[in-house]
């Protein structure tokens, strides 16, 4: 009766989704196995055994009482940020280089594990705490309670997430800052302190832009060797691909495989074109081809969707706690949707973030049924509140 009244509570059209996703991921993922060089490896048959284990972690974290949840954020804040200093210490045999980067533990029998994805989840829970305890301790909000909480946030958020910059994961700390941004956003700030926080990397985007058009020299020969050989490849490569068809490559394949797909797509399982990395970031390069534009419309539309299920959830949830979470995950999600599909056609530069619940691989699918269970945790919670206004 209990297991049955708990799966009354459970949002339908969030596992619905999620089910589909599961549907869309091992389709494409045999799809793209069967034109890239990955040996007698079954990419499908692992990324079911994830989906088993994601799912079982969905429910198990969903069944959590939301005051549960909230009590293990500083427990798994600072399990995970000890997990991210020690990874950059340990060797080789443990935690190897790919591809330029050194963010994965090789755990025998179990495989790779990505701390940086499993600490956003704690971060934002953290976060989410320390917004709803600024806010019952400072009722009468001014620019010093105000500048008091981001200067908390940012003293959680910064020292791990140069530890992550390091490894390199430049994709991931632009997620944990978007995640921030958004539940400080709903903390209650003036709209002055708002302002400020907006305009200040407005102000640095549009010098960006600017030094770009109009002094290309200070971009190529002073910034960009500022980053690590990895990371000004792919710049390199995404800010002039004409001549970088090295550094390009990967984008280049990826946008003749999107443009391959046209309106209808090849047809499942008639895809032709190598993508390096087709099974795991660059998966929807798959679904363009083999879909077309119908079919990554559709899946589009599916993450919208999912997105806007949080969104709701947040908004009809009982306390800032709640709705913090729920916003935080929304934002950093549609973000890593656009990213991730954004370099894929060549908008935006490549970079090491996967494309929620399709792409193969552990850690990203696992912290991504992680943070849905919390919303489901948050739904299950507000069940009989759905629709009503929210008290913080």
């Amino acid at each position: 009766m209990q297991t049955t009244s708990f799966l009354k509570k459970l949002d339908r059209g969030v596992i619905f989704t999620l089910f589909a996703f599961f549907i869309i991921s091992l389709t494409f993922i045999y799809s793209s196995q069967k034109t890239g060089f990955y040996g007698t490896q079954d990419f499908v048959v692992k990324q079911g055994i994830n989906y088993i284990i994601g799912f079982v972690l969905l429910f198990f974290v969903a069944k959590l009482d939301v005051d549960q949840i909230e009590r293990l954020a500083w427990i798994s804040y600072a399990f995970t940020f000890f997990l991210i200093v020690i990874l950059k210490f340990c060797p080789a045999s443990i935690a190897p280089t790919i591809l330029g980067a050194k963010r994965w533990f090789n755990i025998p029998l179990i495989g790779s594990i990505q701390p940086s994805e499993y600490f956003k989840i704690s971060l934002i829970l953290l976060t989410a705490h320390l917004i709803k305890k600024h806010n019952e301790l400072y009722v009468a909000r001014t620019w010093v309670t105000d500048l008091l909480i981001i200067g908390k946030i940012m003293l959680i958020t910064i020292p791990p997430s140069i530890m992550v910059y390091i490894q390199p994961d430049t994709g991931m700390v632009l997620l944990y800052f978007i995640a921030i941004a958004a539940m400080l956003y709903l903390s209650g700030l003036k709209k002055g302190v708002i302002a400020v926080c907006i305009i200040v990397p407005v102000l640095i985007a549009g010098a960006l832009v600017y030094l770009y058009f109009f002094q290309p020299n200070i971009i190529f020969k002073d910034l960009i060797p500022l980053l690590s050989p990895h990371q000004q490849d792919r710049i390199i490569g995404w800010l002039n691909p004409n001549g970088n068809s090295d550094q390009a490559y990967q984008t280049e394949q990826s946008l003749l495989a999107v443009g391959s797909g046209e309106a209808i797509g090849a047809g499942l399982g008639k895809g032709t074109l190598y993508v390096p990395e087709k099974t795991t970031d660059f998966v929807f390069s798959t679904v363009a081809e083999e879909g077309g534009f119908l079919g990554a419309s559709m899946v589009i539309t599916m993450f919208m969707l999912l997105i806007y299920k949080i969104v709701a959830i947040g908004y009809s949830s009982k306390s800032i706690f709640d709705a913090s979470i729920c916003a935080g995950i929304a934002l950093s999600m549609a973000v890593q949707i656009f990213q991730n599909i954004g370099m894929v056609v060549g908008l935006m530069p490549v970079k090491g973030i996967s494309l929620p619940f399709l792409t193969f691989g552990g850690s990203s699918l696992f912290s991504n049924m992680i943070l849905i269970g919390i919303v489901l945790s948050i739904r299950k919670s507000t069940s009989g509140y759905m629709f009503s206004k929210r008290n913080d």
